[in-house]
């Protein structure tokens, strides 16, 4: 078995390292968090001039055409700098319905976001944290479209959205600029300090040429597999940085005339923490080496997500334990992990809701 990245995959590692390292530290996460958009312009430039943003996008519109494993590779460094941007939203999610449709939206906007010169971000969530569509309140009917959405991530700096409602056909997602008449925006407090925003959409004219069809749950749409794999992907990183940082610190701290890395109340749940990483780790790259071989890969996405934020969450609570009142601190760096860790957790399905899609699989 060759688990080995090609020169390409090593490449596009090294370069997404240095774009990270370049944009973002401690200081940077911190500032952000204080912003109501939270949006790092050099970071996304940087993103654009190495054409990354294209990524997962066709070549004919102007994207690399790359696979999901490179995706992986990207977002599991994205995680070590906790390198927040509308990548996830934009270039995966709404590139891929964009793509799917085709036609003349896919041809307008492919090419800018695979430039980084727009972002469209996908709106779905409505009243809770489960599969979207599942009694959703938002309307479109005779060219008008109403709807509130959840925790719409960069809605403060989207150019367009792409709003999942019902229609007369069924559901729909429907392409709306944000500086449409009737879009009203509202940051929601969370506790990560992320930028998610709630969207109203008030009686919002739309044309029937900008609908594309839709699934009553976006989160068993095939278009989902990449978001899950890179959410997996991004845990993965977070949680190799924080233990890394965590090591580190044990080797250095000393109580009681030793380092606190010859206790096994600190060496082993580190260990413990190393070995599920490299479980979550492999489980997110056999999920996206089956997508790019065009295998079943739905189940294996939703299982490494499960997997990979759960690590992250263990390993995050296991440094703020090892730093001891540091870790709690908000000058310390564990608490940025362990925030940003439940929002992974919750964030693109719940672990509830994926296990029970999962079971339902295999009770089958």
């Amino acid at each position: 078995m060759d688990l080995d990245f090609t020169e390409e995959q090593d490449l596009l590692r090294e370069t997404t390292r240095r774009i990270c390292d370049a944009s973002f530290d401690s200081c940077m996460v911190r500032a952000l968090e204080k912003q109501d958009n939270g949006f790092n312009r050099a970071f996304w430039h940087a993103l654009g001039e190495a054409g990354l943003c294209g990524l997962r996008i066709d070549e004919s519109h102007s994207g690399a055409e790359l696979g999901s494993l490179e995706l992986a590779i990207l977002f599991e460094e994205f995680g070590r700098k906790l390198a927040s941007s509308p990548f996830m939203a934009s270039c995966v999610h709404a590139a891929a319905i964009l793509g799917s449709a085709g036609g003349e939206m896919a041809r307008e906007w492919l090419p800018a976001i695979a430039q980084g010169e727009a972002i469209v971000v996908p709106a779905w969530i409505e009243n809770d944290l489960g599969p979207a569509g599942a009694g959703t309140t938002a309307r479109f009917a005779n060219g008008r479209l109403h709807a509130t959405k959840s925790l719409v991530p960069f809605a403060g700096i989207a150019d367009a959205f792409l709003v999942h409602a019902e229609c007369s056909e069924g559901h729909c997602w429907v392409l709306v600029p944000r500086a449409a008449e009737g879009v009203q925006i509202a940051p929601q407090v969370n506790h990560a300090s992320q930028p998610v925003f709630q969207v109203s959409f008030d009686a919002v004219p739309v044309s029937d040429a900008l609908v594309i069809a839709a699934t009553q749950y976006p989160m068993q749409d095939s278009r989902f597999e990449d978001v899950l794999i890179a959410t997996a992907a991004e845990a993965v990183g977070a949680a190799d940085s924080v233990l890394a940082i965590t090591c580190n610190y044990a080797n250095e701290r000393q109580q009681f005339g030793r380092l606190i890395s010859a206790f096994q109340a600190i060496s082993h749940p580190l260990a413990e923490c190393a070995t599920e990483l490299e479980a979550a780790r492999y489980l997110t790259y056999q999920a996206a080496w089956a997508k790019d071989e065009g295998r079943p890969c739905t189940r294996l996405a939703q299982m490494a997500k499960v997997a990979a934020t759960r690590t992250f969450r263990r390993t995050a609570t296991v440094a703020v334990q090892v730093h001891g009142g540091l870790g709690y601190a908000t000058e310390g760096e564990p608490q940025l992990y362990y925030r940003r860790s439940k929002h992974h957790e919750l964030n693109h399905g719940t672990p509830a809701s994926l296990r029970a899609e999962i079971a339902a699989a295999i009770l089958d």
